[in-house]
């Protein structure tokens, strides 16, 4: 996945297919945004195409993604969103950590208060871009 991959026609399509999405995400987080931290946000239109990135820097390990909630919510609500994709910039593994897991968290938490779908959630990091794992369905966390 690389943004060097995208077709010229990226701005006209929807960010629902998650190889799009990604390479999209890897256009719009810069290395020094991954290397520092940060927290992307592509807002996307009611056909799900980008409208615009929103990245917020500066937001390592440290930092606790719930303290920007509600100045997300407030942010975003007068936008008429039709989704977001959201892009968790930081250095490091590709795999996830429980920080990761906390972006994700409040990201779903933002879209729940906005009324509108996370689209797709990624790991941006110097090395790759990588997805979080799909959401499970009902039957799919049954023992087997």
């Amino acid at each position: 996945m690389s943004f060097d991959d995208l077709p010229e026609t990226w701005p006209d399509l929807p960010l629902d297919d998650p190889l799009l999405a990604a390479d999209v995400v890897d256009l719009v987080v810069s290395h020094a945004d991954r290397v520092d931290g940060c927290a992307g946000f592509l807002l996307l239109d009611d056909t799900l195409r980008l409208r615009t990135p929103l990245v917020i820097g500066d937001t390592g390990d440290e930092h606790d993604p719930w303290e920007l909630r509600d100045g997300l919510v407030e942010a975003l609500r007068p936008l008429d969103l039709g989704g977001v994709v959201l892009a968790r910039g930081r250095d490091g593994s590709v795999l996830l950590t429980d920080t990761d897991r906390a972006w994700h968290e409040m990201a779903l938490d933002v879209c729940r208060r906005l009324g509108v779908p996370l689209v797709a959630a990624f790991v941006a990091t110097p090395a790759a871009v990588r997805p979080f794992p799909a959401p499970l369905r009902a039957a799919d966390d049954l023992a087997s």
